[in-house]
Order: C-alpha cells, then sequence, then structure tokens
C-alpha cells in the first residue's frame, strides 16, 4: 500500500511540475530599438530646396536599429531591423565595405579579439557564405536575450551567428523578420532562436513609445498569451476576446513584398460639419497599403494626392504658405522621385483647425484607422512637415512609422497573418482557429495533464492488481498456517 501510494504522490508532483515550469516558459524575447537620426542643416526663414530636401531625406529614412549584446564582456551592436529581408549577420569591426557605404560611426561592428568567448564554428570552419549584400562565416559567442519577465534574462552560450568580412550596400548588419525559403541553406532570426529553444512562435511586433522614435521589439508571442505582460492603457484590449487576425496581401513587387492590408473604404472627415466623404476608388489597389516601419512617412496613393490638394492645401499652396518641391532618393537599389510638402509653422494652428482626418475603415478589424492632424506633421524649426508623400506611378498606399507608431499590429511570420486588438471586436467563443494556432504552452499543458491522468488510471490499475494479489498470497499463506498450526498444537498437547 505505501509503494502505491508514493507513485501516486509522485504522479501528482510530475503534473503540478509540469504546469508550473509551463507557465514561468510563457514570456516573449524584447529587443529594443531606436531609430538614429542625422544631424541636419539648420532651416531658416529663406527658401532653399537643397536644405528642406536635405530634411526631408531624413525624415524619409526613418531606419530602426535594434540592440543586440554580443560577447564576453557584452558588445552592445545596433543591427537594422527590416521585415522584408530573412537575411541575420554582424559585420566585424575591420570588414571591407563598399565606398558608396563606407564604415559608419557608432556601434555597428562587432570586434571578436575582444570577446573571450569567441569561437570559429568548428565543423563549418572556411565555408564562406556569398549573398548580394556580404560575404560571411558560421561564428558562435555568448548573446544575452531580455524578455518580457523582468526577472528573467537568458545567456546563451555559442550561439551561433553569421559574422561579415566582406559587406555591399548600406546594411553593414542585419535582423531581418522575413522567413527563409526552404531552399536556402542559412538560418533565419526566428529559426536561429527556435533552435535554443527561445521562441516557439514566430510571431512579433512593434511597440512603439507613443509617438516616440524608440521602443521594443517584441518576439514569440501574442500579449494574450503572455503572462508577464500587463494590461492597461492602450494594451488593455489585449485579450483574446477582442482580437482578430487575418491573411496579410503579400506582394510580389520588388523589395517591398512582405506584408499588406486592404481597406473597405477610405473617408475624409470634415471635423466641422462631421461630415464624411469617401474616397471613391475605382482600382481596388488604392485602397491597398504595404507595411513598411522603417519608412518615416507614409506614400499616398496617385488618386488621393489630387482629392486631397483639392480638398485641403491647394489654399495653403495658392497662398505661398506651403511649398511642393521634388525629393529625389535612391531607395532600394533605384533613383525615385516623391511630391513632398513643407509649411510656415506661424500657420499651424489654423491648418491645423483645417485639417480633414483621413479614415481607413477595415471591416474584418471592426476599427477605423485614423490620421489626424498631428499624427502625420513634424516641426523642424521654422516649418512643419508633411509626413505623407506622394509618387506619381503608385497606386498602393505604404505604410511607415506614422502608423506604426499610432497602431500596434501582429505578425505571424509562419502563418503570413496580422493579428489587431479592437474594442469593438468581441469574440465571446474562442474561435475554431485559435484551438488549431493556440499557444503551444497551452497546448502542452493539456497534452501533459490528459498524459498525467492516464498514468494515474494506468497506475491505480496496476497498484489494485499488485495490492489485490498480495492479499490474495496473504490470505493463502494465513490459510495454510491455520490448517498446519492446530495440528502442531495438537502433538504438542499429546
Amino acid at each position: 500500500m505505501k509503494l502505491f501510494s508514493n507513485f501516486i504522490f509522485n504522479v501528482v508532483l510530475i503534473i503540478i511540475s509540469i504546469n508550473i515550469i509551463s507557465s514561468e516558459s510563457n514570456f516573449s524575447l524584447i529587443f529594443p530599438f531606436k531609430t538614429i537620426e542625422k544631424e541636419e542643416p539648420e532651416l531658416t526663414t529663406s527658401y532653399n530646396d537643397t536644405i528642406t530636401n536635405e530634411i526631408m531625406k531624413n525624415i524619409f529614412l526613418n531606419e530602426l536599429f535594434l540592440k543586440l549584446e554580443i560577447g564576453s564582456p557584452p558588445q552592445k551592436i545596433n543591427l537594422r531591423v527590416s521585415v522584408n529581408s530573412n537575411d541575420f549577420f554582424v559585420s566585424k569591426e575591420d570588414a571591407t565595405f563598399e565606398k558608396n557605404y563606407p564604415k559608419k560611426q557608432g556601434n555597428f561592428y562587432y570586434n571578436n579579439s575582444k570577446s573571450s568567448t569567441f569561437e570559429i564554428q568548428p565543423n563549418k570552419k572556411g565555408n564562406v557564405y556569398f549573398s548580394h549584400i556580404h560575404e560571411s562565416e558560421y561564428v558562435m559567442d555568448n548573446i544575452k536575450f531580455h524578455t518580457t519577465d523582468k526577472n528573467k534574462q537568458i545567456n546563451i552560450k555559442q550561439f551561433e551567428f553569421f559574422l561579415a568580412h566582406r559587406v555591399s550596400g548600406p546594411n553593414h548588419g542585419i535582423v531581418g523578420l522575413k522567413i527563409s525559403p526552404h531552399s536556402e541553406k542559412k538560418e533565419d532570426f526566428f529559426s536561429s532562436l527556435k533552435k535554443y529553444n527561445l521562441i516557439k512562435n514566430k510571431i512579433w511586433y512593434l511597440d512603439f513609445n507613443n509617438y516616440n522614435i524608440n521602443g521594443n521589439l517584441v518576439i514569440g508571442n501574442y500579449p494574450h498569451f503572455d503572462n508577464n505582460i500587463v494590461k492597461k492603457d492602450k494594451t488593455k484590449y489585449y485579450d483574446i476576446n477582442h482580437f482578430e487576425k487575418i491573411y496579410s496581401i503579400t506582394y510580389n513587387e520588388k523589395w517591398d513584398s512582405t506584408w499588406g492590408l486592404n481597406f473597405n473604404k477610405i473617408f475624409l472627415q470634415n471635423i466641422t460639419t462631421s461630415d464624411y466623404f469617401e474616397i471613391l476608388n475605382t482600382n481596388e489597389k488604392c485602397k491597398n497599403a504595404i507595411l513598411n516601419p522603417n519608412l518615416g512617412v507614409i506614400i499616398g496613393s496617385h488618386s488621393f494626392k489630387y482629392i486631397f490638394e483639392i480638398n485641403y492645401l491647394n489654399k495653403y499652396l495658392n497662398s505661398g504658405i506651403c511649398y511642393q518641391p521634388i525629393l529625389r532618393i535612391n531607395r532600394n537599389y533605384e533613383q525615385k522621385s516623391y511630391y513632398y510638402y513643407y509649411c510656415r509653422s506661424s500657420y499651424i494652428e489654423h491648418m491645423k483647425k483645417n485639417f480633414h482626418p483621413i479614415i481607413f475603415e477595415h471591416k474584418e478589424f471592426k476599427f477605423n484607422f485614423t490620421l489626424e492632424f498631428d499624427d502625420i506633421y513634424i516641426k523642424k524649426n521654422n516649418y512643419i512637415f508633411l509626413r505623407i508623400i506622394f509618387d506619381e506611378s503608385n497606386q498602393n498606399w505604404l505604410f511607415g512609422s506614422p502608423f506604426f507608431s499610432k497602431y500596434t499590429l501582429f505578425f505571424d511570420s509562419d502563418s503570413k497573418e496580422i493579428g489587431f486588438y479592437s474594442p469593438n471586436i468581441n469574440n465571446n467563443i474562442i474561435k475554431e482557429n485559435y484551438n488549431k494556432n493556440k499557444n503551444p504552452f497551452t497546448s502542452k499543458i493539456f497534452f501533459q495533464f490528459f498524459i498525467g491522468i492516464f498514468l494515474l488510471i494506468v497506475g491505480i490499475y496496476l497498484g489494485k492488481k499488485i495490492y489485490g494479489l498480495k492479499r490474495k498470497l496473504r490470505a493463502n499463506e494465513l490459510e495454510e498456517k491455520f490448517e498446519y498450526n492446530p495440528v502442531e498444537k495438537q502433538l504438542q498437547m499429546y
């Protein structure tokens, strides 16, 4: 009986331990990011296209850099975040760089000679990886990871990554959030994290600090599966009942071909009369938006440009309050031209009062995404710059940081789905697709719980068998002794 009781006790302990370990493991990885601002020329009261173009170029290129702590002692390396790349590499301090994109000033490079834990991958030594960006080899070193659990930091020893000794183009180190095709032998960032059991899901989102230019890249879980995230203020709706996800509209257009949304309607709102003016688009592409947080602007569709000018901008352009130059910039190895607008800051209150908010209706998310005056105008000295620009040949919208800093979208790089939390979404019953794709930790708990129950039942069955057999043997022994002892006693009496 004691043996059986111990067995039951151990099974219960195993079940409890499994549940505790699983719940404690339910965290996400956090990578702080920031935009590295370039020095800007001073904008005086005089009209000068050269100066304003330089300022607008800096607004346009809103590149996000996260910090990765590599080596012993740790070196904090800035790596560019790219949602449209599957690359993951770090540049050596003494790497060779292209003439047009020379070495930068700052913590963008790794010095392996300063790390006591640096190793070249033994089984891959001498194997050089070539891409259109860099020539690299596999190396290993310690990397420190931060999590949503403030009391938990993870230091992975011998973490494998690409170290580049020759780099072409502007990216001198990159963390791509796109999954590598199965045909490619190299590992993307998600695969590397999964290999070391740091994440279970290829889910990520950018958590901007309000309207600032920094925040956190979070990888691993949706917030409603991460018990370490405190739900309050703008995150109070981070609950599965207020969550919806849809398949991304993917594009195959050069370098911008990863994530996209399709809106049902686009409106301009007259804040004086509260009337809504729907922008009628015969071309459905005018309601599509490509998503790229590395842009500091929103690129509007060609058809919206003229509607926006007629309904708002023209009166300021005609009166000399606003100006419309052309910005020529080399983007994705291609020369592009954009119309942009800047205005005298002394008229900011008048312009704000007459501004028509731009509303993007999304029926599946049950939400109207709204861009207001403060979302899309930025002040630079004596002028304000509109962060919506236009390309004459562009039919789609392209949403950059003005959208991402206001609204948080959630991306699953495996399923190509985009998620969003809205107070208008009320899914009181968890949908079938969540049961299929729910958090692996939760699935693991239920699976292990049922295994524990099964073992418990088997244990009870075997215990009864063993205990019953012992009772039977004991009964037989007693019966034999009962038959023998009286005879023995009788012999002694005589």
